[in-house]
């Protein structure tokens, strides 16, 4: 079989110097749910207008991981992750100066560029990841998720500070130095370029149209856009939900965030001893089950109970599936964006906002019921993956 050559992966002597890069996107993605109500939509019903600022967001994501994609073969991979963390000083800096009465339009375009951060630094850690993916695809994912999980609690804690003295503003120009700094240490960084190969398109296309790709791909479609329902929606919902001071409940999505990264330490170290299919299942269970206690729960405590189940229950489905995916596809490492990552992706970047504007028209309760259809949805298709695994023989 024909293979072609591309240089697009990068060795590096610390792959946790690496994964830090991921603590600046995790922080920078996770601030629109503390935005919402900082910047007073859990005051005024403008959701559908709250809704176009996950979809700004999104487009900055897409357009960063394609803007990055294209620079990663000409210039050093150390540089790229530096100008995105960069980028994302600057967003942070717009965004310190977002809060109303700036203009929607101002708002969007600040969120835009947080997104284009993101992506440039999620493409670069991801193509320097490359070789140690392919050796553990679940450890190295889940490993990558815990990096990427202290970023997130870190940007509602940062937020629930705000509400008490209105420091937003400020809070957020120091958070700018982070980084900032993070740019000069990762810039500095020694990489050595290795050639990978990669099948012809012709065979890559002709694995995504299989009815298992197809099934993964659904299965990350709906696990992303739960996992970041959550997180765009949350604080609003229990602001509405149970009567919450806008801190209080900004720092229940901090506890949201923690949940999910202390699930994901806690799956890293059952790995080694519990087999993938079941603690996939087990997983699936656990999140529907703590969204139905979240949807139904009228006091603080229940809604403590449900976020730490949904978000222990969330925490290993994407790596498990990754890694069965690997297993799958021989050619796949997350330096490539093929047809089922870039389908998955778009679920996470698309959900809060059509979510969005379907509270508009049903109200905040749609939140956690939207959530549970979608686990719902990954348990059906994680049985199915099972039953074709088992048809299949591999």
């Amino acid at each position: 079989m024909v293979t072609s050559s591309l240089p697009l992966s990068v060795k590096t002597a610390s792959p946790a110097r690496l994964l830090c890069g991921l603590v600046v996107s995790g922080f920078l993605l996770a601030l629109p749910g503390g935005f919402l109500p900082l910047w007073g939509y859990h005051i005024r019903s403008e959701f559908g207008t709250a809704a176009n600022f996950f979809l700004a967001l999104g487009l900055g994501l897409a357009g960063g991981g394609v803007l990055a994609r294209r620079l990663a073969s000409r210039i050093p991979l150390a540089r790229l992750l530096s100008a995105g963390c960069l980028t994302g000083a600057f967003a942070l800096l717009l965004l310190s100066v977002a809060a109303p009465p700036a203009q929607v339009w101002y708002q969007a375009a600040a969120l835009l560029v947080t997104g284009a951060a993101a992506g440039i630094v999620n493409t670069a850690v991801f193509e320097g990841l490359s070789s140690c993916y392919e050796s553990n695809p679940a450890a190295i994912t889940l490993t990558a998720g815990i990096f990427f999980g202290a970023g997130s609690v870190l940007a509602p804690l940062l937020l629930a500070q705000s509400f008490e003295d209105n420091s937003a503003t400020r809070l957020l120009i120091l958070a700018a130095i982070i980084p900032a700094a993070a740019a000069v240490w990762l810039g500095r960084m020694q990489v050595e370029r290795e050639e990978l190969s990669e099948l012809p398109l012709e065979d890559s296309m002709r694995d995504l149209r299989s009815g298992l790709a197809i099934i993964f791909a659904l299965l990350l479609f709906f696990q992303f856009a739960n996992e970041w329902s959550i997180a765009g929606w949350l604080p609003v919902f229990l602001i509405d939900r149970l009567g919450l001071s806008p801190a209080t409940a900004v720092g229940l999505l901090a506890l949201y965030w923690l949940s999910l990264m202390v699930g994901r330490i806690i799956a890293a170290r059952l790995l080694p001893v519990v087999r993938h299919g079941k603690l996939l299942a087990f997983s699936a269970v656990c999140a529907l089950f703590g969204c139905a206690i979240l949807a139904a729960s009228g006091s603080r405590f229940g809604v403590v109970v449900g976020l730490l189940l949904t978000g222990a229950g969330f925490s290993s489905i994407y790596p498990l599936a990754a890694e069965r995916i690997a297993s799958r596809f021989s050619y796949y490492h997350p330096g490539y964006f093929n047809g089922i990552f870039t389908f998955a992706l778009m679920g996470g970047i698309l959900a809060p906002f059509v979510l969005g504007h379907l509270v508009g028209m049903s109200g905040l309760r749609i939140v956690p019921l939207a959530v549970m259809a979608g686990s719902c949805a990954v348990f059906v298709l994680i049985l199915l993956i099972w039953l074709g695994r088992k048809v299949a023989g591999y």
